[in-house]
């Protein structure tokens, strides 16, 4: 007979399973939107993050009041870092958008569970088992490959600029689990504005068409907004694992639908790189799946 304890923890995972897979699905088209809007990437910023700021102002006052953190709470030092490196790693996203191909961008991005694996390494003193130490590597190589394509000019600088993003999320990972706030939405919020302070100095007259604007709404309010929030709730429900390779679908995908609709091929040697990173990630997931899980 199944335990009532259960029979929870299973709702609770397919609950998990569909709000992580919906956020990651509505992701995918962000960054063809990004291309159609055609316009400087600091202005976009600019306006993107103050639509996302609102629209989840907007959502946390009708559905998540009981989400909103203490003072205490919002101004611990790991919740303030938080705030901080989800805001500046949207600029340094939509900056790399500009200087290279999505698919570098978001295949670089996908290393993000290895970077943070090494940085929990530095800087807590986490272990790094065999098969995430052969997994970094895999993933440098790949990103290597990927770089090896463009050893000069903008997408050189552009594909530096997405591994200094994908290093700034990996702290993002590393910082959530010892930030007091109880939900990650208000500090996400929070995040927003940091965008839009951050990019606005580097932001021209913020002139956009009627079009434009409308595009940039639905990055900023609709993608951006929902999407993060469903990533922030959705993962708490699953195990690391399978949010990984959930996840992992934005990465394959995006590139896929920009080449598809833009014809943007980020040309061979991206390919072949991506292929290395998305296979390590592949590999390294499925071991840690069917692993035994650990006793606390």
């Amino acid at each position: 007979m199944t335990s009532l304890g259960g029979v929870v923890a299973a709702r609770g995972a397919r609950f998990g399973l569909i709000v992580t897979l919906l956020g990651t699905l509505m992701f995918v088209p962000d960054t063809l939107v990004l291309r159609i809007v055609d316009a400087d990437m600091m202005d976009v910023a600019v306006l993107r993050a103050l639509f996302a700021f609102a629209a989840t102002v907007i959502g946390i006052a009708l559905f998540g009041r009981h989400t909103i953190p203490t003072w205490a709470q919002l101004r611990q030092g790991s919740t303030l870092l938080f705030i901080l490196l989800h805001g500046l790693g949207t600029v340094l996203f939509l900056t790399s958008l500009s200087l290279t191909s999505v698919a570098n961008v978001l295949l670089i991005s996908a290393t993000v569970p290895f970077l943070s694996a090494l940085m929990s390494y530095v800087v807590l003193g986490e272990r790094i088992e065999r098969m995430t130490a052969y997994g970094i590597v895999a993933v440098f190589a790949g990103v290597g490959i990927i770089a090896s394509g463009s050893l000069s000019g903008g997408a050189l600088i552009g594909n530096l600029v997405a591994l200094t993003n994908a290093a700034m999320s990996a702290a993002y990972y590393v910082v959530v689990p010892h930030s007091a706030a109880r939900s990650q939405l208000v500090p996400s919020a929070l995040g927003f504005l940091v965008t839009a302070l951050a990019a606005w100095p580097f932001a021209g007259a913020l002139e956009f068409s009627q079009a434009q604007v409308g595009w940039i709404a639905l990055s900023g309010g609709v993608i951006l907004a929902g999407g993060s929030a469903l990533l922030i709730i959705g993962p708490r429900f699953l195990p690391a694992p399978e949010v990984t390779m959930i996840i992992l679908l934005e990465s394959v995908a995006a590139p896929v639908l920009v080449w598809a609709v833009l014809g943007e091929n980020p040309g061979v040697r991206s390919v072949i790189g991506g292929g290395v990173i998305f296979a390590a990630l592949v590999v390294h997931t499925l071991w840690r799946w069917q692993r035994p899980p650990k006793r606390e």
